[in-house]
């Protein structure tokens, strides 16, 4: 009987491995996904979806169907011995500003859902990773049926590990650790209904009940349209007792996530800590859905790759729940992973093995930073002192009356303060005064298409942002930005030299030029070739308004150096090499042939071909 052979092998299919799973998919390659549970979890689980998951989210398509299904909220609330005192508006730098909830549940059955009719994979459910063996050219996966105990063997030329803090992917390479602390500290965790004169005035936004060493979150729910009482439906979470951290690494003590072997609190229990934290608020509960007790643990493995193995989300690292960020590191995880294993399997690259320990030279940092930034928000939440209590709380108190530091707040709670460190050779450098490399493509006011076809043109004009522009794109992408005062010469030489030397690459070209300097909608640049002229409909763009605050130009040329990067007879032109991933790996300002060539050279460590000389 001959062998299963595919491309990768996920082991897990939480949102997680079936985002990787969909990913490789639609990317052509051939996936094998597994999971011991009957189907999607049935549980909401990890319900905030942040402003930069939402905008990766996008880029695949899921945007629409996550906001179909989710409650928009506009900020978060702060509660003081049940008096509001603080909050953060939602006012993060995105076209998503707002916290986006959704129940774990949905949002797998949203990915399933798409993975069945977008692809030919099917999740094996019911049926889990064994052990697996390495060998030069392929992993052989050894699976079994959960119920019939029936045994299989896969092959596959990657495997990846999106099953959890207990991971077999991990386990099965004792090569890898999991270094860290387990917080005994226990939690309590349930969605209810609940209702009372001030049960309206919590549902717009996120909030946080802290009573000395007690935190308490609520936050409202969109559960199934046929749930009663569904307006009224909230996610409550808060801690039992005040920070402990256990001194000793005792695998007893290592549990992460959901109490399955312990009681679940009682309607009656949560009523009592609904009661204590929100006092003098009169809230009463009701038609508990479902609840749990947890705890957590702060660990990482000592690298995401071991040769042809790799680990996303809480196999490679978990943390406090504080802030949400834990799904959402793990789908981005799945995010930087996919296009890299994509092009090493399609061949594209000059360096493959570089461009795979990529991933974790990049996911590996932002990890820690996040176990570093949530636990100690976490000890000092819940720390038993009441000096560090009330001192905390004045702190709190005093800087978010600061509007900078509000919105700073805000837009780290939703990722959006994240840059890709350049230990990695696919994060380059920046010129003074542009964009910085490492930053996440900015959103952008609309551009309209230059060139339209003589015979079928619409009706009508379309205009895209930068970013709507690049949704579905895969592949590198080139900008050349050419925007100046109409007065202003452009520089035709360069663009055309740009055309010419990116024209063998496997990447999508993108030049955006001022409307007064497109003169016909209907001729293409002499340099376009005759076969070119229909990709060239989609390369090159108008920006209509460069002096507007979300114009490309002020997007990516800093304020300070915004006026004098315009002046001249002849201005400067800007090339921005963007990654799959749609984060910013070079930005250079563009004078002469010589810096443009410059400009360009990142390329020749990524791809074999080199530029087209």
């Amino acid at each position: 009987m001959s062998i299963p052979t595919v491309d990768v092998f996920v082991s897990g299919a939480g949102p997680v491995g079936l985002f990787f799973a969909y990913q490789m998919a639609t990317l052509g390659h051939t996936v094998y996904c597994v999971d011991p549970k009957p189907g999607p979890t049935d549980q909401s689980r990890a319900i905030l979806i942040t402003s930069r998951t939402m905008e990766i989210l996008e880029e695949k398509r899921f945007a629409s169907a996550i906001l179909s299904e989710a409650v928009v909220l506009n900020g978060i609330k702060i509660f003081r011995n049940g008096v509001e005192t603080d909050g953060l508006d939602a006012q993060a730098d995105s076209c998503y500003p707002h916290a986006t909830v959704l129940m774990q549940g949905t949002t797998e059955k949203i990915f399933n859902d798409r993975l069945n009719e977008d692809t030919d994979c099917r999740v094996d459910w019911e049926t889990e990773l064994s052990f697996y063996t390495q060998e030069d050219d392929y992993v052989s996966c050894t699976v079994q049926d959960i119920h019939t105990r029936e045994v299989k063997v896969i092959h596959a030329k990657y495997i990846v590990g999106a099953d959890g803090t207990h991971s077999n992917v991990r386990k099965g390479n004792s090569d890898w650790t999991y270094e860290g602390t387990s917080i005994m500290t226990k939690f309590y965790l349930a969605d209810l209904t609940i209702k009372g004169e001030q049960a309206d005035h919590l549902k717009t936004r996120m909030n946080m009940f802290m009573k000395g060493s007690y935190v308490m979150g609520l936050v409202r729910l969109n559960p199934l349209k046929e749930c009663p009482d569904r307006e009224n439906k909230f996610r409550l979470f808060g801690n039992t007792e005040a920070y402990l951290l256990t001194k000793e690494d005792k695998k007893d003590l290592y549990q992460h996530g959901l109490a399955k072997k312990e009681e679940p609190p009682s309607l009656e229990y949560i009523q009592g800590w609904i009661d204590k934290l929100t006092f003098p608020m009169k809230l009463k509960v009701s038609d508990l859905d479902w609840s749990s007790f947890f705890r957590i643990n702060e660990r990482i493995a000592n690298g995401f790759r071991r040769g042809r193995a790799f680990l996303a989300g809480d196999a490679a690292h978990c943390h406090s729940p504080a802030g949400g960020q834990g799904m959402n590191m793990g789908l981005q995880d799945a995010d930087n992973l996919a296009w890299k294993m994509s092009h090493v399997l399609k061949g594209l690259v000059a360096d493959p093995e570089g461009l795979l320990d990529s991933y974790s030279i990049e996911r590996e940092p932002l990890a820690r930073s996040t176990i570093e930034t949530t636990g100690s928000a976490t000890k000092t939440a819940l720390t038993e002192d009441s000096f560090i209590a009330n001192f905390r709380g004045v702190l709190i108190s005093a800087a978010l009356k600061i509007p900078q530091i509000r919105r700073y707040a805000f837009n780290n709670t939703m990722q959006l303060n994240l840059i890709v460190n350049n230990e990695s050779k696919l994060i380059g450098t920046s010129d003074k005064g542009l964009i910085l490399a490492g930053q996440f493509v900015p959103e952008t006011g609309p551009l309209r298409k230059s060139f339209f076809p003589k015979s079928g043109y619409s009706r009508t004009i379309e205009r895209k942002s930068l970013r709507e522009i690049l949704v579905g794109n895969t592949e590198f992408v080139a900008l050349f930005i050419d925007t100046c005062h109409s007065g202003t010469k452009p520089r035709i030489e360069q663009m055309e030299m740009f055309w010419n030397l990116t024209r063998n690459l496997p990447i999508r070209r993108v030049i955006i030029r001022s409307a007064w300097h497109c003169h016909s909608g209907s001729v293409f640049p002499s340099f376009v070739t005759k076969e070119e002229e229909s990709a060239a409909e989609e390369s090159f763009f108008t920006e209509e308004r460069i002096d507007l605050p979300m114009s490309v130009t002020n997007r990516i040329v800093s304020v300070p150096f915004y006026g004098s990067f315009l002046a001249g007879d002849t201005k400067p032109c800007v090339v921005m090499i963007l990654r799959p991933d749609h984060y910013i790996a070079n930005a250079k300002i563009v004078t002469d042939n010589a810096t443009l060539e410059h400009s360009l050279k990142f390329f020749e460590s990524v791809f074999p071909q080199g530029l087209n000389k």
